[in-house]
């Protein structure tokens, strides 16, 4: 129980200090007096003023913040060495440093998980058939590569998963054309799917599936190719990342996928019983993760201040106080409310798995 709470203390108050050291390093850097560094909140347990900023350490060590001077939006005339009275372009940097901090932390975070090993997919290969479904006698033999689902190639099996469900949503009853490399051989099979029941969120759905898995392997490496497997690596979780939150735009992701900070919490102790390499594999993802979603053009979150920062420079006149306190109120309204949303989801779908185990 203790090294569970340990594991989350270290995730989110790693995470969020090491976003808001951004704020903090590049504030200091371009001028900006910052007058509070504090990792997390409540009754203060530390502190000490070092120059212009006092550093504080709190009690409840989940996140952290950072108070710049002259942050408040409702004055005027604001002084060289406030925040408001920086230009936008200083000011959009300040703020997209926080996350920048998260991804190139995740990046490194990816470096000893390569050099200690992790278990991962062998490319497109099949390393496995579900028992029973029609992959399983279709021909297919495990080992082979998968080059393309539909005419449609695939260079993960992310885009393997993605693009037999995409059809199998529209077309229950139709066979999936699937190309594959057998050694020297390039083979073709119309495998028609079959119903598979799932749960997601505590809740039942049934897919159409053909029933193959991925080939899973070892990687190890040295110093020096850890560092660029991490570079891929990186590469494809902002590309997963990326392409989550655009199927959610165009709503072939349901929000019902999402995840919250209880759900979080209860993966980080979930990868933390397993080991030190999953552990920080996951908060890794985590990371990168948080760096790419605050960058969205949303109120409250970086990506919709430095958005507004963007309209400030074009029209060369900074909105009026009035108009950015109503915008924050609403951005800040709307994403409490999700984040409700998303908590009560993974309490329910927590309450009735444990219901189920009883």
């Amino acid at each position: 129980m203790i090294s569970s709470i340990i594991a989350l203390i270290i995730l989110f108050s790693v995470l969020i200090t090491i976003h808001e050291f951004g704020h903090f390093i590049v504030a200091k850097r371009n001028g900006v007096k910052v007058e509070k560094f504090s990792i997390g909140f409540g009754p203060k347990i530390f502190e000490k003023k070092k120059g212009d900023t006092t550093y504080i350490v709190s009690i409840i060590l989940f996140g952290g913040y950072v108070k710049l001077a002259g942050e408040e939006i409702d004055k005027e005339e604001f002084e060289e060495w406030e925040y408001m009275g920086k230009s936008p372009g200083i000011r959009s940097k300040i703020l997209f440093a926080g996350s920048l901090n998260n991804l190139i932390f995740g990046f490194i975070l990816l470096i000893p998980v390569f050099l200690i090993g992790t278990i991962s997919y062998e490319g497109t290969k099949i390393g496995e058939f579900i028992k029973n479904f029609p992959a399983e006698k279709s021909g297919l033999k495990i080992g082979d590569e998968i080059l393309e689902v539909n005419g449609e190639k695939c260079k993960t099996w992310l885009d393997v998963t993605l693009k037999i469900k995409d059809f199998t949503k529209k077309n229950r009853n139709v066979p999936v054309n699937i190309k594959v490399k057998r050694g020297n051989e390039i083979l073709v099979f119309n495998i028609k799917p079959a119903p598979y029941q799932i749960e997601i969120k505590g809740k039942k759905q049934v897919e159409y599936i053909v029933g193959i898995l991925p080939k899973e392997k070892l990687e190890k490496y040295p110093l020096h190719l850890a560092i660029v497997k991490s570079f891929k690596e990186f590469y494809n979780i902002c590309s997963t990342t990326i392409l989550g939150l655009k199927l959610l735009f165009q709503r072939k992701l349901s929000i019902k996928h999402f995840t919250g900070p209880v759900g979080i919490s209860e993966i980080a102790v979930t990868v933390w019983k397993v080991g030190l390499v999953s552990y920080l594999q996951f908060m890794a993802i985590l990371s990168i993760n948080l760096g790419i979603i605050n960058l969205i053009p949303y109120p409250v979150l970086d990506g919709g201040h430095i958005f507004g920062l963007l309209i400030e420079k074009i029209r060369k006149k900074r909105p009026s106080q009035k108009i950015l306190q109503i915008i924050q109120n609403i951005g800040a309204v709307s994403l409490i409310l999700f984040a409700v949303y998303i908590t009560f989801q993974d309490i329910g779908r927590i309450f009735e798995r444990n219901l189920k185990l009883k």
